[in-house]
């Protein structure tokens, strides 16, 4: 078989800025990186063609928060709190076992693969013991996604294996040694760290200098609590021992602002937000887009969890797209002003859901955007589906209009995983019947309402108990 693909007669949008656009364009693919692209490119006679007539040419979206070992979760935290969440998130990981985390990391990558997600940062605080470590990178490698994979220091109280939280740090740099020693993986490793407040400050600061010594990204849930509740709050004691720099990717950050946004650009570190589910849980209101846009800061999305949302980006851009511009509108139509044009494009939100996405992962030298060189992680939108056609601006129309259904090839590494809307190489039978098996283990210990009234009643005994385990 040719290690050639020629993507032939597509409208390519290429996500740089010297490159444009190219209506009717060709992509040629040798091995996992692309060779070349434009109007016209000459190409091996044996190249195998892939016809891009009527389709749009994308990269890759790059997910930079998700939590993938939640698949068999799907929808049961949609009508629960962001503390009704915490509280079930530890009854439902206690009751994991390590297949339930390899099945559901695969399913929920398989998900976002079909969606036209290609790589994500996948924050795993799932590790029970190091077999659940073991089995969910598994499941993510199998799946043949790329990305980052955050080993998670979340406490588990039943049935963990980690008696000290330098235990759990000695089984991350295992992990690290067994599965990470090559320069280039499609994976690479990573770390994520406990909500602040669950914890004493000195057991926080141990896991993030585990990343720093194993030189590996790191993120944490930031200042997306709401009331009194102390959890993910504290950021400015990371600042003060020196621990946010380039390493870090701080999600969600909903109570910062402008000096908050300004103080993460000076420290070089990166930011994620995922507005629907930061709504869907009852936090306020979405980031402040507008001072993290006002301090420079290049905003990244994440799908979170498909807990209570969807796995594809697509709603997620719609979503940042209409609160980033309510909140940038807002003052100037409060004033009596005309809004005589949008200060935010379809392309500033659609480069959030690709490129920033890449440099929050420390993989924009790869991915991120259609240009020679780079690895061949390429989407292909059906633009003949009706809810797209016809395409006047692919752009506008893909966040205005797109969905998952609309994806229909997707190549990772220049390895074919979806083609003319069919995943390769998946069962999806069995994948269904592993999910179902997966689902009915962990369903039996499913939280109560009682036990959701109760989180949301005794945030500060649930914090206090969470901090006994020491190192």
């Amino acid at each position: 078989m040719s290690k050639s693909k020629l993507i032939k007669n597509a409208w390519i949008v290429t996500n740089d800025e010297v490159l444009g656009d190219i209506k009717g364009g060709s992509i040629l693919i040798e091995g996992n990186s692309i060779l070349a692209l434009g109007a016209h490119v000459n190409s091996p006679s044996d190249a195998e063609v892939i016809d891009g007539t009527g389709m749009i040419a994308i990269p890759g979206f790059v997910d930079a928060h998700k939590h993938l070992w939640q698949g068999a979760l799907r929808g049961v935290c949609g009508d629960m709190s962001l503390l009704g969440y915490f509280q079930a998130r530890q009854q439902f990981i206690a009751a994991y076992r390590p297949e339930d985390a390899r099945v559901g990391t695969y399913a929920s990558a398989i998900d976002m693969i079909s969606g036209g997600t290609t790589a994500v940062l996948d924050h795993a605080h799932c590790v029970v013991t190091p077999a659940h470590a073991d089995a969910a990178l598994e499941g993510a490698l199998s799946a043949g996604i790329r990305g980052v994979w955050a080993y998670g220091y979340c406490p588990v109280y039943e049935n963990g294996a980690f008696a000290s939280h330098l235990d759990r740090i000695s089984d991350a740099k295992r992990m690290n040694a067994e599965y990470f020693s090559s320069s280039h993986p499609m994976l690479r490793m990573g770390i994520a760290i406990t909500e602040q407040n669950l914890l004493p400050l000195e057991l926080t600061e141990l896991e993030i200098r585990s990343a720093m010594e194993m030189n590996v990204k790191w993120t944490g849930h930031t200042h997306c609590g709401n009331g009194p509740a102390p959890i993910t709050r504290g950021v400015h004691k990371l600042y003060a021992k020196e621990l946010i720099n380039s390493l870090a990717v701080l999600s969600h950050c909903n109570e910062f602002s402008y000096n908050d946004f300004c103080a993460m650009r000076e420290a070089g570190a990166y930011f994620a937000s995922s507005p629907d589910t930061e709504l869907y849980m009852g936090i306020a209101k979405p980031v402040n887009y507008v001072d993290a846009i006002a301090a420079g800061i290049e905003v990244s999305l994440g799908t979170d969890t498909v807990a209570c949302m969807s796995g594809d980006m697509f709603p997620t851009m719609r979503m940042a797209l209409l609160f980033a511009r309510f909140q940038i509108n807002g003052p100037i139509v409060a004033g009596c002003q005309v809004l005589t044009e949008q200060r935010l494009s379809a392309r500033d939100v659609f480069r959030w859901a690709t490129i920033n996405g890449a440099k929050a992962l420390g993989i924009d030298h790869l991915v991120g955007s259609l240009v020679p060189g780079k690895r061949a992680d390429i989407v292909l939108i059906n633009g003949r589906h009706l809810n797209l056609s016809p395409v006047n601006d692919p752009v506008v129309d893909l966040i205005l209009n797109g969905h998952a259904a609309n994806v229909d090839t997707v190549l990772i590494d220049g390895v074919i995983r979806k083609r003319a809307g069919n995943l390769m190489n998946v069962d999806l039978d069995r994948l269904a019947n592993d999910l179902d098996c997966s689902r009915g283990n962990l369903m039996d210990h499913a939280p109560t309402s009682e036990t959701r009234r109760d989180v949301t009643q005794e945030v500060e005994p649930w914090a206090h108990r969470v901090a006994d385990v020491r190192p």
